[in-house]
């Protein structure tokens, strides 16, 4: 039986019914675990049972009724008794109010626990009805604003319920006491603008939430396609209770302020599970924390969904189905590496091969593949795990990072003596990932017989399809891309003015540039020479290889990014 089905009322009913087999629960588990996707949305989409007929089913086993919503009229009075942060949040519409109480149209299944969060950040009963999914989305934006609707605006409203709070919060000083701590982090509003500026990652698909307390003010920024934008500053009295609130939900000491920490959050947002990954880190002035945003749901592991050029897809392909050697992918922190190294495992993930990896965090969870976290503090090295590793009768390693001598010489080790090897290197290009190892003391002989390819990557943010604008690139702008008027013929540049879509920005999501270094006979030799990387990198061109530049320059011309994107990371 999958764990998923324990934790998922709505299988569980299907189960007691005998409407769902036991190969389907463990497809729904395995998707589930794969994109993120809620479970009655993929139960949907099996066609185990019909929307409507599995609404019938919920609502009579919580004792509830189905309502049509487009034909319920909403008063006003009942829209305003919920913020509107939290009907986005839980997705959720208001249908009734009394004195103390209100009633939630939901399309899914709300947990014990769920319902009771609801009803301490309301301060009310909460009953619920349900509806179908796409009714409670049209009636969440007609009542509450479109997705374009202004989280300034949402942040003001939050601000004055906040300054109207009897609560700890106005008392909190620079020694406050730890019982006042939980409190304040434990008070609806604080828990309510968590949820919303959690809630405005998501749907702006921000890969890292930054909260920053400095001396006189509290600063909360998103990181959206690799820029950092602002909210609008909340309190700077909210500092503590907000960081306290984010260490509470990752099970982490809010006790302790000195030393950094790390955990995980999972929750769910608009029906979808998200997790986030949580640094905490102590500084003059309070606590830095920053979450990692790790939401399955727009992060495609298919090979074939990343926008490699076809040849480079093609021999990457082909060497990731080789039955031993070491693949590397080299960039700066954040240019995609962990989504090609899993992307990969996920193609050659079968049930003929065991995969392990080490990997300091686990960011995404993959059915069928041995995952280890490193922990140093407790011991639990790369050079630890990967020594075991041997010892698994392993086929395919993945090491999160080629840190030094040990770990390069144990994926070399892995590799002679019959295992495929996937790893990452911090370097600027593909060539430079060579004369690192070497610079780490390999044996040049050792690098040339056991590495079979490395690949460079970079993202680059694509122009706004919403405010794309073209235009004939001068001369200068040519020069610099190394590019001339016959290269360019009558095609144009293009650029992003900005408009709501972007917020502004002129660029709207990120694409992959990519550079491909086979390891053939000609570069072994200039690998055992140990010749410089400019010189591997130059006979690499003279092979064939497409650098990250060109690859780039590619891209301007497809009218996917701009120049000046291209210029900044290449």
């Amino acid at each position: 039986m999958p764990d998923v089905t324990q934790s998922e009322p709505i299988l569980q009913l299907l189960e007691a019914q005998g409407l769902v087999t036991a190969d389907q629960l463990q497809e729904i588990a395995d998707e589930h675990q794969r994109s993120g996707k809620p479970v009655r949305e993929l139960v949907i989409n099996m066609e185990i049972v019909p929307e409507d007929t599995l609404l019938e089913m919920v609502a009579e086993s919580i004792g509830s009724r189905v309502i049509n919503l487009p034909a319920t009229d909403i008063p006003p009075d009942v829209v305003h008794a919920i913020p509107a942060s939290v009907a986005r949040m839980y997705m959720v519409v208001p249908v009734d109010k009394g004195m103390n109480s209100v009633t939630l149209a939901t399309c899914d299944m709300v947990s014990p626990a769920k319902l009771d969060e609801l009803m301490f950040v309301l301060s009310r009963d909460v009953s619920l009805v349900l509806a179908r999914e796409e009714d409670i989305r049209v009636w969440v934006n007609q009542l509450y604003g479109d997705d374009s609707a202004s989280v300034t605006d949402m942040l003001k409203n939050l601000e004055e319920e906040l300054e109207g709070a009897d609560n700890k919060l106005l008392e909190l000083g620079t020694a406050p006491d730890e019982r006042g701590i939980q409190e304040a982090a434990g008070s609806a509003p604080v828990i309510r603008f968590v949820n919303l500026v959690l809630y405005q990652a998501v749907e702006a698909r921000a890969s890292d939430i930054h909260f920053e307390p400095f001396e006189n003010e509290f600063k909360i920024r998103y990181r959206v396609d690799g820029a950092l934008y602002e909210l609008s500053p909340p309190p700077k009295r909210l500092a503590l209770p907000v960081i306290s609130r984010l260490k509470v939900m990752a099970s982490l000491d809010i006790a302790e302020r000195r030393l950094p920490q790390d955990g995980r959050i999972q929750i769910t947002i608009a029906g979808r599970q998200i997790d986030f990954r949580v640094s905490c880190l102590p500084t003059q002035f309070g606590e830095s924390v920053v979450l990692r945003v790790l939401d399955k749901g727009i992060v495609s592991l298919d090979l074939d969904n990343l926008g490699m050029p076809d040849d480079v897809l093609d021999r990457f392909k082909q060497d990731i189905d080789k039955p031993n050697g070491i693949l590397i992918v080299t960039g700066p922190t954040g240019s995609g590496k962990t989504t090609t190294l899993y992307s990969a495992l996920r193609r050659i993930n079968t049930i003929e091969s065991k995969l392990l990896t080490a990997e300091d965090p686990v960011e995404y969870e993959i059915d069928g593949i041995i995952q280890v976290p490193i922990n140093e503090a407790i011991g639990n090295s790369f050079e630890r795990v990967l020594r075991a590793f041997l010892r698994q009768d392993p086929d395919v390693l993945m090491i999160g990072e080629i840190r030094d001598l040990v770990t390069a010489h144990i994926a070399i080790h892995a590799s002679l003596t019959g295992h495929l090897v996937f790893s990452t290197l911090h370097t600027n290009d593909a060539a430079g990932a060579v004369t690192r190892l070497i610079d780490m003391e390999v044996e040049p002989y050792l690098v040339s017989s056991t590495l079979e390819a490395v690949i460079g990557q970079r993202l680059l943010r694509k122009v706004c399809p919403g405010c794309k604008t073209g235009f004939k690139p001068d001369d200068r702008v040519l020069g610099r891309l190394a590019l001339n008027r016959d290269d360019v013929a009558d095609r144009s540049f293009f650029y992003g003015t900005g408009c709501a879509t972007c917020n502004n920005t002129g660029y709207k999501g990120r694409k992959g540039i990519y550079e491909y270094l086979q390891i053939t006979d000609p570069v072994r030799d200039l690998i055992n020479q140990r010749q410089p990387t400019l010189v591997i990198r130059t006979r690499a061109i003279e092979l064939g290889m497409r650098t990250l530049r060109q690859d780039g320059v590619h891209n301007v011309l497809d009218g996917y990014t701009s120049a000046e994107e291209v210029l900044r990371y290449t």
